[in-house]
């Protein structure tokens, strides 16, 4: 009998310690979802900066390629047909024949038009009432009419909720020697 009360003894013990309690459950499901809460939330937030970073890089290199070009054909300037805010015409010295115009469009981009036709997308995503050709004379003062003595290209870009400014002065060869 006494073996028997021991048995009961150990029975009930062990019935009592073989799982968890629903409170356990819940607490450790609290627990788990905090953590992976916390954890999704470090992931996105590096997501998100790898994403400005790669959105930032990709504005430095469409703006440096878009301002290199303007500069190597606007620096061999040979005459200028007209130049407004947001547009600027010229022949260049390497081929007399040909006009290139340069143009910020009101759909954000940047073109190039070579001669009567072949035009061709410089860079997009600019911000049209931000960006501007600018035009200076000797005494490095705004200059309305010619002679122009300096070129000052600045070109807002956005893109990503990212945006950033570029801008290059140029002076072209010809002119400087006038």
């Amino acid at each position: 009998m006494a073996i028997r009360k021991m048995q009961n003894h150990f029975v009930k013990k062990n019935n009592g310690s073989n799982g968890f309690t629903l409170i356990e459950l819940v607490v450790a499901l609290v627990i788990v979802g905090i953590i992976s809460y916390l954890l999704v939330m470090y992931i996105m937030g590096s997501t998100e900066a790898f994403s400005r970073v790669q959105s930032r890089k990709s504005i430095i290199m469409d703006a440096t390629s878009s301002l290199k070009k303007f500069s190597r054909e606007a620096s061999s300037t040979y005459k200028i047909f007209f130049a407004i805010p947001k547009n600027f015409r010229f022949t260049s010295t390497l081929d007399t024949n040909i006009v290139i115009e340069y143009e910020i469009n009101n759909d954000g981009t940047f073109t190039r038009q070579l001669g009567a036709g072949n035009k061709e997308l410089i860079s997009q995503d600019i911000d049209f009432d931000a960006s501007y050709f600018n035009y200076y004379d000797v005494n490095d003062n705004v200059a309305t009419l010619t002679p122009i003595r300096r070129i000052r290209l600045s070109l807002l870009f956005v893109r990503n909720n990212e945006s950033s400014r570029f801008t290059a002065d140029i002076s072209p060869e010809t002119i400087r020697e006038q």
